[in-house]
């Protein structure tokens, strides 16, 4: 198996990331802001080489892809989506709160998908499924928070760890074009970077 240095970048900022609404696998584009955080990684990112470049399909990491790497090539790969919410696509934290499905979901989210959408394992296996098939030296995707922190407690066995006022019980929060890097060297894998949004406090909030 080749030795990887993967770079995983959450996508820029949405509207619907601004209302607080959680928007799963609803193809919105970036905001304003998301567009200038990209930008912001692209300053950041211009002087590095990556074997390969790879994205979720929905269009808020693509467009993040577009304006952080531009005129690089991007393989699209729908196992870099983010989680599924289901009944909960497009509600508010307070909004899901009082649906009647979110108590069975609260239960146990690792195991317990939202009526009509997935569990974290299940958003962790097809990371999982993505990331062991990777070949190449030095990959960079574009994806989402879920997703990359699914991934992450299942590389490593990060507990869950509920969050009072957040559904999804991850002690870690990754912010918008952050950067979390991890390598692998004769299978085993390492974390190096967790979040990183050096590129944003320099120049500026977002």
């Amino acid at each position: 198996m080749t030795d990887l240095q993967l770079t995983l970048v959450r996508h820029g900022a949405t509207e619907w990331n601004e209302g607080g609404r959680w928007q799963g696998v609803t193809d919105n584009p970036l905001g304003d802001r998301g567009e200038r955080q990209s930008r912001r990684l692209a300053r950041r990112l211009r002087n590095q080489v990556f074997d390969q470049v790879d994205s979720s399909d929905l269009q808020r990491a693509v467009q993040t892809a577009q304006l952080a790497l531009p005129g690089q090539g991007i393989t699209l790969d729908p196992r870099l989506r983010e989680i599924h919410f289901g009944v909960f696509e497009g509600l508010t934290v307070d909004e899901m709160t009082v649906h009647p499905a979110f108590q069975e979901w609260q239960s146990d989210p690792w195991r317990v998908a939202p009526p009509g959408g997935e569990s974290l394992a299940e958003v962790a296996a097809r990371m999982r499924d993505w990331a062991e098939d990777l070949d190449q030296a030095s990959v960079i995707a574009f994806t989402h928070s879920v997703a990359i922190r699914a991934l992450l407690c299942d590389l490593f066995g990060w507990p869950l760890l509920p969050q009072p006022g957040y559904p999804v019980p991850f002690a870690h929060r990754v912010g918008h074009t952050s950067l979390s890097m991890v390598r692998r060297h004769s299978g085993h894998w390492t974390i190096h970077t967790l979040g990183d949004g050096a590129h944003l406090e320099v120049q500026g909030s977002g």
